[in-house]
């Protein structure tokens, strides 16, 4: 079934339950209505008998008869009857209803009562006159009302068939116009393709109500999506590129020492040449490796406590030569829990050690200075060097795969660091951000939060 016939089946629904109990409580009122009217009659019906019955000093039944047909109300099939407080009857004609002596005994508690008998109603009252106490009981068919209420059932029941028709198609046009803007949307959504994932969908600055909120948010992914897109590009001509230098370096240096017979010498030469290559592309790589899995989300998490790690990393960058470069800072709490973060230490490792190393290469000797302190709930690494720094325009793209700004080209690397690093600060909900003046130096600020 369509969204749109569904949407006009609920609202045809909901509108014909909420119809129902409309009519049901309208027609409740008005039978309610139409009883105690019924009822005031025959409490004055009773009245006018008492009345007429002891001013004319108990006329002959068949004379009461016919004088009662002439009564400006007449009921249908009514029936009078009147009994002495020792409830004995007065006055019945012959065709009069008798009454059980337990009835007439509630009349005299209750002064007036009235009660229903199948479709028959019957009121009784209490009756004082100078030679006496009477009870006078009146009952009749309201068989007018009866009429009129069946008119109504069937005036009602014609009305809320035709309504819920009525209602049906209203619903569809309101589902039509509702969901207008959702076909616009899709109807648009059909034409963006790989190709032109630039285009996106308009919205309406004026007024923003919920279809411009989801139009918003598609944009949002498209963009993304752009975005990615564009970076899968990038990254596979960066790594084809990468990838392609040192296979072409190591064809190229066997076929060469291949084409004729060579002296001992150069063939070591040429071997070093080879293994200096495969090294390389075997750096590239693992590098590529690294990269993916934070890609694929590698949530293999466990608390880490971030002073430890730090001297790990301080312990490898000392086992080189220029080890000594890096000055470390620690500004924890004494509370333990507060140095500890949630994640994976093997990546955590190989993010915060590729800033140290950039921040250590890039300085050419100059000292690097790395702070860690704890900070609005979380932990925050601050790496500062002295080296050749970034350009403006070089920043928004530092982060992506084989990224290299122009003025790094002299030195040694293949731009995955950083790409792995933001992936991997990520993929623990954190945040980094770089400030950088050329040939000034950059600092790297990295947080984040405790487990």
């Amino acid at each position: 079934m369509k969204f749109k016939n569904a949407l006009s089946l609920q609202f045809t629904f909901m509108f014909a339950f909420l119809l129902f109990i409309v009519l049901s409580g309208i027609y409740v009122i008005v039978e309610h209505n139409r009883s105690k009217s019924f009822f005031n009659k025959l409490d004055e019906r009773a009245m006018i008998a008492g009345q007429f019955y002891f001013a004319e000093d108990n006329l002959p039944i068949k004379l009461f008869r016919k004088v009662s047909e002439k009564f400006p109300q007449s009921l249908s099939q009514e029936s009078i009857s009147i009994y002495n407080d020792q409830l004995q009857f007065k006055f019945m004609p012959e065709d009069s209803i008798h009454w059980k002596r337990s009835f007439l005994q509630e009349i005299l508690k209750k002064k007036n009562l009235h009660y229903k008998s199948g479709d028959r109603q019957v009121s009784g009252l209490y009756y004082e006159d100078n030679s006496g106490n009477f009870v006078v009981v009146v009952s009749a068919i309201d068989e007018r009302g009866f009429e009129d209420m069946d008119q109504l059932r069937i005036i009602m029941s014609a009305f809320y068939v035709a309504s819920l028709f009525i209602t049906f198609f209203i619903g569809r046009i309101f589902a039509n116009i509702s969901l207008r803007p959702i076909v616009k949307i899709t109807a648009n959504l059909k034409r963006i393709r790989s190709s032109n994932l630039h285009r996106r969908l308009s919205i309406n600055t004026a007024k923003t109500d919920e279809i411009d909120m989801l139009s918003l948010t598609i944009n949002q992914m498209l963009e993304h999506l752009e975005q990615s897109f564009d970076s899968q590009k990038s990254f596979v001509a960066n790594a084809s590129h990468e990838l392609r230098t040192p296979i072409t370096s190591i064809l190229g240096e066997a076929e060469i020492t291949l084409m004729k017979e060579r002296d001992p010498e150069t063939y070591k030469s040429a071997l070093k040449e080879i293994v200096s290559s495969v090294e390389r592309l075997n750096l590239i790589i693992n590098s590529l490796m690294e990269l993916m899995q934070t890609n694929l989300d590698n949530r293999d998490f466990q608390n880490v406590k971030v002073d430890e790690l730090m001297w790990e990393i301080a312990d490898e960058l000392a086992g080189k030569s220029n080890g000594d470069q890096v000055r470390m800072g620690y500004h924890l709490p004494e509370d333990i829990t507060k140095s500890v973060i949630s994640g994976n230490r093997r990546l955590l490792f190989i993010a915060i050690s590729n800033i140290l190393k950039n921040a250590v290469k890039f300085s050419e000797g100059k000292t690097v200075d790395c702070e860690v302190r704890y900070i609005d709930k979380g932990i925050q690494i601050t790496i500062r060097d002295q080296g050749i720094g970034i350009a403006k325009d070089d920043l928004i793209k530092i982060f992506q795969p084989f990224f290299r700004a122009s003025n790094a080209m002299n030195f040694q690397g293949y731009g995955i660091g950083l790409s792995l690093t933001d992936n991997i600060v990520k993929l623990h909900n954190g945040t980094i951000s770089i400030n950088s003046v050329l040939e000034q130096g950059t600092t790297i600020v990295v947080f984040f939060p405790t487990a």
